[in-house]
């Protein structure tokens, strides 16, 4: 924008276990300004539906934000945060079933027998009480961060509803996983009139070589031939679903959860459009440039990812150029609509130091800072 002030959108997920989405935008914006102190910035919070959502959401005008009582994906207590929005309740599914919930092996992944017990029933039950209490005209579950792989089969049972395995018994999701016991038949809960909405990180199906079992189940403690049991489990779970709800896209969004919200005749949207059109849906017209960006860019980051969603309507809205910062990236990884992407980090370092929110913050100020510099010369040129 020659002649004019400069105009720059940051618009950052969180980098999971060390900076918020505000806070890592505040950085970019930090560097930004650095580089250019007349620079017209503008920095809003936005998440995908996974952990950081209700963050997001917290800043829309009107919203309130108020804590409940819930158990967590092995059934321990927990308190859960939710945020109100006119008459619609929205929960995390992070904050209740997150994966850094799970216990760790001394390597750091989840223990091996995470896939039979973790489920999601402490959501349902959260999100029945929060029905019943409120009365809402949309119940709104982002659906993305979780450490389970259940199909949304103790979310149904959490919900009032009934599962059943092929004797007609009923399933009871405190004794394990029901889609490695056998849930192939289920009675859906009564609902009332309340409207049901899935906010997706992921486009994924429920099953096949893209769905939750074989894409996200081994992050989670399965191991291959877990995977498998998952794989045939959620096969024949979805078929009592409905059979077209396990290619509908967003159905393996949280281990499956998103083909159970579907079950119940709710809508699957792209977390970050919907977060996005809650808070600031013009947010990036007449931008000169876009910041976005996230923890880890790799082959997920353009299945419906904070960095995605933002490149696709920052292009929509005219933006001339979007960049995405991340902690690390995959070797060749891309997404559509971006036009760089960049590590925060200058050589390799440790994951304890990578991980420390200053040195993110540093980095994500530093990294802002060059970019800015380098495409203001350009400008400039």
């Amino acid at each position: 924008m020659s002649g004019a002030q400069w105009r720059v959108v940051v618009a950052m997920d969180s980098f999971k276990g060390s900076l918020g989405s505000a806070d890592a935008g505040a950085a970019v914006a930090r560097g930004v300004i650095k580089a250019d102190p007349h620079a017209w910035v503008t920095v809003i919070a936005t998440a995908d539906g996974g952990e950081g959502t209700l963050d997001a959401l917290a800043t829309v005008h009107g919203a309130r934000r108020a804590r409940a009582m819930a158990t967590d994906l092995l059934g321990r207590p927990i308190t859960a945060d939710y945020v109100m929005v006119n008459d619609s309740v929205i929960i995390e599914s992070a904050s209740i079933l997150g994966l850094p919930l799970l216990p760790q092996t001394p390597q750091g992944r989840p223990e091996p027998d995470a896939p039979q017990l973790a489920t999601s029933f402490g959501l349902g039950l959260m999100a029945r009480a929060l029905i019943d209490r409120h009365r809402p005209r949309s119940l709104v579950i982002g659906l993305g961060g979780t450490g389970c792989s259940d199909g949304g089969t103790g979310l149904i049972v959490g919900l009032g509803g009934t599962v059943l395995d092929a004797d007609g018994a009923s399933l009871d999701p405190r004794e394990g996983n029901p889609v490695l016991r056998g849930a192939c038949a289920v009675q859906l809960p009564d609902l009332g009139d309340v409207e049901v909405i899935g906010l997706t990180d992921v486009t994924a199906p429920l099953t096949g070589p893209t769905g939750a079992a074989h894409v996200f189940a081994a992050q989670k403690g399965a191991d291959q031939v877990t995977v498998g049991e998952l794989e045939e489990g959620l096969r024949r779970w979805g078929q009592a679903l409905g059979a077209g709800l396990t290619v509908q896209p967003g159905a393996g969004a949280a281990g499956g959860i998103g083909a159970a919200l579907a079950a119940l005749g709710g809508e699957l949207k792209s977390g970050v459009e919907w977060v996005l059109d809650a808070g600031t849906p013009l947010a990036f017209e007449h931008a000169d440039m876009v910041f976005t960006g996230e923890g880890r860019i790799d082959s997920q980051s353009s299945m419906g990812k904070v960095p995605d969603g933002v490149a696709q309507r920052a292009r929509r809205q005219g933006a001339r150029t979007v960049v995405a910062l991340a902690g690390s990236v995959e070797p060749g990884a891309s997404v559509p609509g971006i036009d760089s992407v960049f590590p925060i980090h200058a050589s390799p370092v440790m994951l304890a130091e990578a991980m420390n929110p200053a040195a993110t913050a540093q980095g994500l100020e530093n990294t802002a800072r060059q970019v800015t510099a380098l495409a203001r010369g350009i400008a400039k040129s």
